[in-house]
């Protein structure tokens, strides 16, 4: 199993043709001040999976990393299923992870770890909410 695609999103819709609409696509975050506790953020994971993969528990763990430092501000693991009557060889995950913290304005990543495994980074800039204007 590996990752195809991870983004940051504001908001992930589901269509009634069975597609879905990702809202927000986003890497920098705007805050009046640092530090400071993001209350959730909502990522698109698309998966390819093998049929070695189906029928089993994975986890995906998300490291939020402080790029300057390299220093681990939080994990979060995430437990899931392929049921073995997936036939697709992709499957999507919409997570949402809770209560990230950002000491201070900056770079920031999300390295996301399949298996055990590192798999993917995904960049967030922290910068300040004056960065982008009076928004």
């Amino acid at each position: 199993m590996r990752i195809l695609n991870a983004l940051v999103v504001d908001e992930i819709r589901d269509r009634e043709d069975g597609g879905i609409d990702l809202v927000g696509l986003r890497e920098d975050l705007y805050f009046d001040a640092v530090p400071v506790i993001l209350e959730t953020l909502t990522l698109f994971v698309e998966l390819e999976i093998t049929p070695a993969d189906r029928g089993r528990r994975h986890t995906l763990e998300f490291r939020q990393v402080e790029a300057e430092t390299g220093r681990v501000l939080k994990t979060i693991p995430l437990h899931f299923g392929i049921p073995p009557e997936h036939q697709r060889p992709t499957a999507p995950l919409d997570p949402t992870l809770f209560e990230l913290p950002f000491e201070n304005f900056g770079v920031y990543f999300l390295e996301i770890w399949v298996d055990g495994d590192p798999d993917r980074r995904i960049y967030l800039n922290a910068l300040p909410r004056t960065a982008y204007g009076d928004a």
